[in-house]
């Protein structure tokens, strides 16, 4: 049993080392996160249009990659993840890690790494982070997004014996839930103290983006 425990905690520490590599260095098409904000930048003339651009293109690319796994195209990554699913992810970790590198944030380090998983499962990732705190976030956050996701994809089920529709329906849930990543993160770095508190591994504090905007440190 212990053996087996060991095992589950070792691909799910692999899944979020994995997740915040390709969206801090980048991926196929991706420049690094560092870039890909310099970029959106010189592109846009200012932090906030630059900030939706970046997430109008993650959304459109999002999309696209959920038509195509979806209608059998397949996407090798090493992660132990539906090729779908890991692709939908990487895409929007690459995203969180540009909008924070564009508000300043150093995305190569931990704290801000942690924050780029947190941003991931949204206000859940802020309570499930003060639950089990530094030492346990990473593998429980990689637990977490593979359940959320798992719940949101529950939809296309009914679809699947018609693929180009069953397309269509993944497609959109990756796109929207995208968009939605992309906002909470553009909340989230936004803070002037959005960081989580640490001090010795114990989590003293989280700075919370509410849906209505209101921010509370808990």
């Amino acid at each position: 049993m212990a053996e087996s425990k060991g095992e589950l905690n070792k691909v799910q520490q692999g899944i979020a080392d994995y997740l915040l590599r390709a969206g801090v260095d980048g991926f196929g098409p991706f420049k690094s996160a560092r870039e890909s904000a310099s970029d959106a930048l010189v592109k846009k003339g200012d932090e906030t249009d630059a900030i939706k651009h970046l997430i109008r293109t993650h959304v459109a690319l999002a999309g696209a990659q959920g038509f195509v796994t979806n209608l059998g195209g397949l996407i090798t990554l090493p992660v132990s993840l539906p090729s779908n699913i890991a692709a939908t992810y990487v895409i929007q970790t690459h995203l969180i890690a540009s909008i924070a590198s564009l508000r300043g944030h150093d995305v190569d380090s931990d704290e801000v790494q942690m924050a780029i998983l947190l941003c991931l499962l949204g206000n859940a990732g802020t309570e499930l982070f003060k639950k089990v705190g530094i030492k346990q976030f990473t593998k429980k956050a990689a637990s977490a997004l593979i359940t959320k996701y798992g719940t949101k994809k529950l939809g296309t089920v009914a679809a699947k014996g018609v693929p180009l529709l069953g397309g269509v329906i993944g497609g959109g849930i990756d796109a929207a839930s995208t968009r939605a990543v992309g906002a909470f993160a553009n909340r989230y770095f936004a803070q002037t103290d959005a960081l989580p508190k640490v001090i010795d591994g114990e989590v003293l504090s989280v700075q919370i983006e509410e849906a209505d905007g209101k921010s509370d440190s808990r």
